[in-house]
């Protein structure tokens, strides 16, 4: 007995050794890899439509969520693309709204789906049907005066729509705008039709297959026998001033309608204003003008007609010849200058370069602050601001040689003494001496009234003792 005790005391302790050593495993696998839960959106799928059916909601739920339980090291496998999500609509009568169950299937074993939401979803199924719409057209506006509207064209007439039963029966008509403003002639047009349901409100298409989105429309329009639209022809007489020239001569509105005899108005041409008189004139104008007219031909007295005259300048070239102007040289330097003369080519309107005085074009040379040597110096050209330009200088660059003048000192014959003579390359009016510049001799008036003789030539000089 003791024996037997013994054994069963030694099986009973391996046991309960047995168990913590398997419960002291679970604790520490799950330790290290814990059971988690993790949540999943799996796309839906609605599958087993019936033939000819088609689902009325727009705004079916597409996705559904799944909740896994497992190891965590599991669950990181794992990926929506492991799952399908379907909801069998081949059950679902037509016309009634109807809950369907969905049902989640996975490619692998080794996780729990503990929880699916939503677990049912509420769909509507309707019969497909086509029918035709009629196209119907709004005429906006009118054809110009004179002239008749045909038939309109539709193409197509109607369009087909292809949907859901319910959807597509409270379709009334599609309705295309178009819009006539004076039109002279046959109006093409395609346009984008507007669909309205049985009750005339505007109805939306988009979920639904429409044969054609746009409508070619064709409004036929010819002119009335007796009517026609004839060009308005500009007369005038007279020319613009000299210097001048007429650049162009328009009407406006550039054609009218005219009514008479059919045989009169296709023998007509053109319809001409009464002359209008540009003698002279030297600027454009704008004024109205009377039409002539031809017995039996008449306009709508309420057309008015506007002509524009555009006279303009002629633009030319004219070429000068200029004696360069010293300026800023020091008194007791002179200056010679080499070519003596420079050649100025203008551009601009031939009545303003024609009224160009002497002093109008002047060539400036700039000489301030040099000393004695010799210079290139670049012209410079001083013209009037009135739309003239200064097409070329030649030469663009002349020589100036600037050296000491001599001191020249003359008594007159009749004991006057007369000034020390200073020769200046610039304006020769400077310091109201006799200056001397290429040969001539210039005076100024700064002292009392004197005859002065230099080299033979007589100066005489007015004004008040400097």
């Amino acid at each position: 007995m003791n024996r037997a005790g013994e054994i069963l005391s030694n099986l009973a302790t391996f046991v309960l050794a047995l168990v913590l050593a398997i419960f002291i495993w679970a604790s520490a696998s799950e330790t290290q890899d814990p059971i988690r839960t993790r949540f999943l959106e799996v796309p839906l799928d609605y599958v087993g439509l019936p033939s000819d059916t088609v689902m009325v909601d727009t705004d079916l739920r597409q996705t559904v969520q799944i909740r896994l339980e497992g190891p965590d090291s599991v669950l990181q496998q794992f990926s929506p693309v492991d799952f399908t999500a379907t909801a069998d609509l081949s059950q679902v009568p037509s016309g009634t709204r109807t809950s369907v169950d969905i049902a989640v299937t996975s490619t692998r074993s080794d996780a729990e789906i503990s929880f699916i939401t939503p677990e049912q979803v509420d769909v509507l199924l309707e019969h497909q049907v086509a029918r035709d719409i009629p196209v119907e057209l709004d005429i906006r506006g009118s054809v110009a005066r004179g002239h008749s509207q045909g038939e309109p064209l539709l193409e197509p007439a109607s369009i087909r729509v292809t949907g859901p039963e319910s959807v597509v029966n409270s379709l009334n008509f599609a309705l295309v705008t178009i819009f006539l403003n004076s039109t002279v002639e046959t109006l093409v047009e395609t346009s984008t039709p507007i669909f309205y349901d049985q009750a005339g409100r505007v109805a939306s298409v988009n979920a639904l297959e429409t044969s054609a989105n746009e409508v070619k429309v064709t409004v036929p329009v010819e002119e009335l026998a007796g009517f026609a639209d004839k060009l308005i022809t500009v007369a005038w007489t007279g020319e613009p001033a000299p210097g001048y020239r007429l650049l162009s001569v328009t009407a406006s509105p550039p054609s009218v309608l005219v009514e008479g005899l059919p045989a009169q108005v296709n023998r007509l041409v053109s319809v001409k204003t009464e002359p209008i008189d540009i003698d002279g004139l030297t600027e454009s104008f704008q004024q109205s003008a009377a039409l002539d007219l031809p017995a039996g031909i008449t306009v709508d007295p309420e057309t008015a007609v506007t002509v524009n005259i555009e006279i303009e300048p002629i633009l030319t070239t004219s070429s000068l010849n200029r004696i360069p102007e010293p300026r800023g040289l020091r008194g007791i330097y002179e200056a010679k200058v080499e070519p003596e003369e420079v050649r100025v080519v203008l551009f601009g309107p031939l009545p303003v370069l024609d009224s160009l005085a002497e002093n109008d074009v002047r060539v400036i040379l700039d000489l301030f602050g040099l000393e004695p040597g010799t210079y290139s110096i670049v012209p410079e050209v001083d013209v009037p601001d009135r739309e003239i330009e200064i097409r070329s200088v030649q030469p663009s660059v002349v020589q100036v040689t600037i050296s000491e003048a001599p001191a020249n000192t003359t008594t007159s014959p009749d004991t006057h003494a007369i000034e020390p003579v200073v020769p200046v390359a610039a304006n020769p009016l400077i310091d109201g001496r006799i200056v001397s510049l290429m040969g001539r001799v210039f005076c100024y008036p700064i002292g009392s009234i004197i005859t002065m003789f230099y080299q033979g030539e007589t100066c005489i000089s007015g004004g008040k003792t400097g």
